[in-house]
């Protein structure tokens, strides 16, 4: 597999499916918000953009932004993992073609060794795409939870730009600050229970970011 040295996969990327275990350092850089996919599974995503195609945290040159986190959807490139047509339960690792490499320079990061044995290497990105398919399942979880306590409304996010063009994005859930401030002590101590405040809190933080994004 060649060596990926910049982001430019990423420039097109104008938001990016993050997972719970990710939001505390998310939120000091992005928005977060909550959507549904076409299946109508629930997930968390951090908006990038607001104008097609144009990841505003990833310059020309492929450099993303300093002291900004970058998420794990996007540093699991150019692997991921795929459901099989049959079953949801068995997931397949798929790997971008245009990075598979026979140059001798590129040995480090061989998939198998000289016995067709997962390599080190291998093994690393399996145990990496595991952790993710794993917290992404908490996520939506989570999320579900968030919806079940009726505490998500949907939203427009509105983006001005430093030229005073606005940009509105549709589709977004964000938790209802006046429902969460309302809660039944019976909710209120099932979310306690739940260790739900610190994300929620996160979420909420991280809204102060919109913004930021018509400024950059």
């Amino acid at each position: 597999v060649k060596e990926i040295k910049d982001f430019s996969f990423a420039k097109n990327l104008i938001n990016a499916p993050i997972t719970v275990t990710e939001f505390f350092e998310a939120c000091k850089n992005y928005p977060i918000f909550f959507a549904k996919d076409v299946n109508d599974d629930w997930f968390a995503s951090v908006m990038l953009g607001f104008k097609e195609n144009s990841n505003v945290f990833v310059n020309d040159n492929g450099v993303w932004d300093k002291l900004h986190y970058v998420p794990a959807f996007v540093r699991r490139y150019p692997f991921v993992f795929v459901e099989q047509d049959d079953t949801q339960e068995q997931l397949l690792v798929a790997l971008d073609k245009e990075y598979l490499s026979s140059d001798k320079k590129d040995e480090p990061r061989k998939l198998f060794d000289d016995k067709g044995e997962n390599s080190e290497f291998l093994n690393n990105v399996l145990m990496f795409l595991n952790q993710f398919q794993n917290d992404s399942i908490a996520t939506k979880e989570f999320i579900k939870q968030l919806n079940e306590w009726e505490l998500l409304e949907e939203k427009t996010a509105t983006v001005v730009t430093a030229n005073q063009e606005q940009f509105n994005l549709t589709g977004l859930f964000i938790v209802n600050e006046d429902k969460l401030k309302h809660l039944s002590k019976k909710k209120r101590d099932e979310i306690n229970d739940k260790n739900a405040i610190p994300l929620i809190t996160a979420h909420l933080i991280s809204l102060s970011n919109i913004q930021k994004l018509g400024v950059k």
